[in-house]
């Protein structure tokens, strides 16, 4: 599968079960792959494959049909029985039946048998890969909604410290420790965070409508999510990246259906080359049927069932059709299953360039995001600890409320890296899993169904 290029921005853009309880991500998950529009198109176009499959299997069996008609004559009519004309209305009744086979196309039905063969499992691997890139979808979708949460309750602390400081800086007036621009500059910082928390409250509910669409879940849906648990220790990710690289295209259902879709094109070429090759055909029939014209010396209608033993007529037949000229059609097709081949080829080696790539940045992204985790937890600490200290000066009148806002929102900045950089791990670390050919929502996936 190819994974998403922008789960970066996911960060920075409920989990329902309806009226029923909390959602943890793979019950998300497990809902979307039940009701996601997308996978459910691809599950369609991966049964009509299949249809086209078993179609070109039996498109190799003998066609029969069988057929009969029953009529009056009147007027000048040419007679069935002796083939003169006749002015005497009568009646007829004849059957038919015959079967024809192909015995031999240039190979066409068997190489079509082989191209839809590769269609179907194309469109069955595309299929995978569209649950795949679902439940990364929802995934992303999951820990933007976790983070705009989070970072709400940030704001939310940072606010009701600001509107304490307020409360203690009117105090800190009347006894003549602070003085009025000091209860401005708290006020103003006071409402700078209050929008702050606004905006931050608007951005859940569009990460909760980014949730919701990903699971094709009823916009009306309550959405309660339950923050997975962290562990942003390493784990041994790897370092070879290329060998993760081959290890996951063997199997990445992302990859083979381009691989397929090249497999196909090739028959596909050898198909139209069949255009080239002469073809026989088999054919055999029985006709046989009733005509009032048919009498016996006593000119007396000849019975029903006698004449249809008498007026039997078998063929058995072939015919060779050799292509003379037909104006370059099959030169022309051939050309272009080759072009469509290589075209078929690059897409493929594009995906793969493409999944080396994300592969590469992604596993970059994991070993920055946990760096950046364990110096931001440092600086939140120091930040803490700056900040009760510039708040206890502020009380004692030796900082003004502008040192006392910069330090109180340094430590508001260096929480909220703190919460990015732990979330970023969590969606790294499942996405080298994956690679690693662990589906993390595989419960979900047997709920599915696949």
């Amino acid at each position: 599968m190819r994974i998403p290029l922008l789960i970066l921005a996911i960060l920075w853009t409920g989990l329902p079960l309806f009226a029923q309880e909390r959602w943890t991500l793979n019950d998300c998950i497990n809902y979307a792959l039940k009701n996601n529009l997308q996978l459910q198109d691809a599950g369609m176009s991966a049964d009509l494959a299949a249809l086209g499959y078993n179609q070109s299997k039996w498109n190799m069996l003998p066609s029969i049909g069988a057929g009969s008609d029953a009529g009056k004559n009147f007027g000048r009519s040419v007679d069935p029985a002796t083939n003169t004309y006749v002015n005497t209305a009568f009646f007829n009744n004849s059957y038919y039946l015959g079967a024809s086979v192909d015995l031999f196309k240039g190979f066409m039905a068997q190489n079509q048998v082989k191209y839809r063969a590769f269609k179907k499992e194309a469109t069955q691997n595309n299929r995978l890969n569209v649950a795949d890139d679902v439940a990364f979808s929802v995934m992303n979708n999951f820990f933007n909604v976790i983070y705009y949460e989070e970072l709400l309750k940030i704001a939310n602390d940072q606010k009701a410290l600001s509107e304490l400081n307020v409360k203690k800086v009117q105090i800190l007036i009347a006894t003549g420790l602070k003085s009025q621009s000091d209860l401005l500059e708290v006020k103003a910082n006071y409402e700078k965070e209050e929008l702050f928390s606004i905006q931050t409250g608007n951005n859940i509910a569009t990460a909760r409508i980014g949730l919701k669409k990903a699971m094709n879940l009823p916009p009306e849906a309550p959405l309660v999510l339950i923050i997975p648990t962290t562990d942003a220790a390493s784990n041994g990710h790897p370092t070879d990246i290329k060998a993760l690289y081959e290890q996951h295209t063997a199997w990445s259902p992302y990859i083979k259906s381009y691989e397929q879709e090249w497999m196909a094109s090739q028959k596909n070429v050898s198909i139209s080359k069949g255009g080239y090759s002469p073809s026989i055909r088999l054919q055999a029939t029985y006709n046989t049927g009733f005509y009032e014209t048919n009498k016996d010396a006593n000119d007396q209608v000849i019975a029903f069932r006698d004449q249809i033993n008498y007026n039997q007529r078998q063929f058995l037949g072939a015919t060779l059709s050799i292509p003379v000229f037909n104006r370059n059609n099959v030169r022309f097709g051939v050309q272009s299953a080759k072009i469509e081949e290589a075209q078929a080829l690059t897409r493929l080696n594009v995906a793969k360039q493409t999944l080396l790539y994300e592969m590469e940045r992604n596993y970059n992204e994991l070993t920055a995001s946990e760096k950046e985790l364990q110096q931001a937890e440092k600086q939140m600490d120091a930040d803490q600890l700056a900040f009760q200290a510039a708040q206890r000066k502020f009380e004692q009148g030796m900082v003004t409320a502008i040192e006392l806002n910069a330090t109180k929102n340094r430590l508001a900045n260096s929480t909220a890296q703190v919460l990015h950089a732990k979330l970023m791990f969590e969606v790294k670390k499942r996405v080298l899993e994956f690679y690693k050919g662990n589906r993390f929502w595989e419960t979900a996936k047997k709920d599915w169904g696949t």
